[in-house]
């Protein structure tokens, strides 16, 4: 699934990370609004589960996953969103197990200046600027942001600042691109991870670079990669007992790849190497390292027309866990022009992260005897592709091994990391979405979407569990769009309802309207109001989310 154009440019969301919660079977559990901080969970797995990416370079948190989403990106740097749910490891490596999102960023595109200012409820204001202009044999396009709120209730406020720097170059050796992002959060943390502290707080600051090439030679493609991501973090515990569990970390993940692909009439190929290695400073956790060599091989031959196959192997060795082999096999076979059944299989690993071995608090307790945990994957479904309408179904079930969680007896307990085991996991997820004037002309709505994921996870336990077992049971994500004298008008709805509560439906909408001028010149003025109807609800660990929030802002784009 990809999210791109209108369905970003009219997003109800400034933060790709809320954007990303409305499609089916992703969670999005943010502890806060407008990206402050979110956990991001796909078919049930958990928020250190998943891989993310920007412009295909892995940026998880070695530290803790609670950092993947410091996202270091400006307003209006994502230029799409590619979601791939299913076990991807034999791809992308470690924490695959629900499935990957890769952010694609925006790219220099000629000369180009947009302007954009939001204002709104708890004193909240963004404003962001990006210009694109050609630098001799150079293509170059430079963004800022701010967002800043007092807050929706006390220990809520925060200021994020973020910056960034994309540059591309054509030359007879082939094309190369390097992208620079910055991102400073400061933000209050009420009882952020737990309920024993209400006062905390948190500063964090993201660093990362990427510098990639795209070398063709006749039907091979070669791409060489560059990365280094800095993740800073300052957590305090409780702000009224200043210097007391006060924790400073700083990791550092970088590495090099290079990819090979072969297409051909009779097949496709790639394969590749990868290095790359994790580092942590901190004063809670010590000094540690790791590093991790990867080779990968993945085939896709050409039988047929309408049939897809694809095989895959990766095998990774990490400096203290040794060896993970991860393969997978996937087919897509399309019957009767509009309609495609397919199905797929994957195994998938994740290594413990720093937190995960070293951590503690007055809180939590980590276990440096963790073992690695691992998962097989298995889906079906059948997908419909015609004219307006594009609908699937999926049904899918995973097997997780040596699972890791946070687990305590009672709510008095500090948290403790461990290996709980096996825990099952099997669900089916929906969707459709509608272009209606593709059908029939006369029908005023632009765009109709629905989609709809139930799941179960089981294990017996006689113990609170932190994360594992903490899981979307149901989830509805709907809405429409519809121009109405030249203005668009969206309305989103979100039902969750997670194992062990009654559920909550929020209601999101957003007015704009687009003018263009001569030349490339536009406008976009917009009105939009988050949680409609003011209710009361929590995505993680009952941290209350905001009430009726309303923004209204201007984009300008020359």
């Amino acid at each position: 699934m990809v999210l791109e154009g209108d369905t970003l440019k009219f997003s109800s969301y400034d933060a790709v990370q809320d954007e990303i919660g409305n499609v089916g079977g992703i969670d999005i559990r943010r502890r806060g609004p407008e990206g402050v901080q979110s956990d991001i969970s796909i078919r049930g797995a958990t928020f250190e589960q998943n891989s993310v990416l920007i412009d295909g370079i892995p940026v998880n948190d070695p530290q803790t996953g609670h950092h993947t989403m410091d996202l270091p990106l400006t307003a209006l740097d994502a230029q799409r969103v590619e979601i791939l749910k299913g076990p991807a490891s034999s791809l992308y490596g470690p924490n695959s197990f629900g499935g990957v999102i890769n952010i694609m960023t925006k790219k220099p595109a000629g000369r180009e200046i947009e302007v954009k200012a939001d204002g709104g409820s708890f004193d909240y204001f963004l404003t962001a600027v990006s210009a694109s202009t050609p630098l001799g044999p150079l293509n170059n396009r430079f963004s800022c942001s701010e967002s800043r709120s007092s807050g929706y209730m006390p220990q809520t406020e925060f200021n994020i600042f973020s910056l960034s720097d994309s540059v591309t170059a054509e030359t007879g050796f082939g094309a190369y691109d390097f992208f620079f992002g910055y991102v400073k959060r400061d933000f209050g943390a009420d009882s952020f991870y737990s309920n024993l502290f209400p006062n905390e707080e948190e500063h964090t600051d993201t660093r990362f670079f990427k510098l990639g090439g795209e070398i063709e030679r006749g039907s091979l493609t070669i791409e060489p990669k560059l990365w280094l991501r800095r993740h800073a973090d300052k957590f305090m515990l409780d702000t009224n007992r200043p210097g007391w569990q006060t924790n400073y970390h700083t990791t550092y993940n970088y590495g090099g790849a290079v990819s090979f692909v072969l297409e051909n009439a009779f097949l496709d190929v790639a394969y590749g190497y990868e290095l790359s290695a994790d580092t942590i400073d901190s004063t809670n956790l010590q000094t540690h390292d790791r590093t991790r060599n990867a080779v990968y091989l993945e085939v896709s031959p050409h039988l047929s027309e309408g049939l897809y196959l694809n095989a895959g192997v990766r095998a990774d060795g990490f400096s203290d866990f040794g060896w993970e082999l991860s393969p997978s096999a996937s087919a897509a076979y399309t019957v009767f022009q509009y309609y495609t059944i397919r199905a797929s299989v994957g195994r998938s690993y994740r290594i413990p992260t720093f937190t995960d071995l070293y951590y503690r608090d007055a809180a939590n307790i980590g276990n440096p005897g963790l073992r690695p945990e691992s998962s097989w994957s298995y889906d079906a479904g059948l997908d419909y592709k015609r004219g307006g309408v594009d609908a699937s179904a999926t049904f899918f079930m995973r097997n997780a091994y040596d699972t890791i969680d946070w687990t305590r007896v009672n709510p008095r307990n500090p948290w403790q990391a461990s290996n709980i085991g096996t825990v099952d996991t099997a669900g089916f997820e929906c969707s459709a979405a509608v272009e209606p004037k593709k059908i029939l002309a006369r029908i005023p709505l632009d765009r109709i979407f629905f989609g709809y994921t139930v799941l179960d996870s089981y294990r017996k336990h006689d113990y609170l569990s932190k994360y594992a077992l903490d899981y979307l049971k149901q989830q509805i994500s709907a809405g429409l769009e519809y121009t109405f004298l030249d203005f668009k008008n969206i309305w989103v709805l979100n039902y969750k309802k997670r194992i062990g509560d009654s559920g909550f439906l929020v209601v999101d909408t957003k007015l704009s309207k687009d003018v263009r001028f001569k030349g490339a010149v536009a406008f976009e003025a917009f009105l939009e109001i988050s949680n409609l109807f003011d209710i009361e609800y929590s995505e993680q660990s009952d941290i209350p989310m905001p009430g009726r929030w309303i923004k209204a802002g201007a984009k300008y784009r020359f």
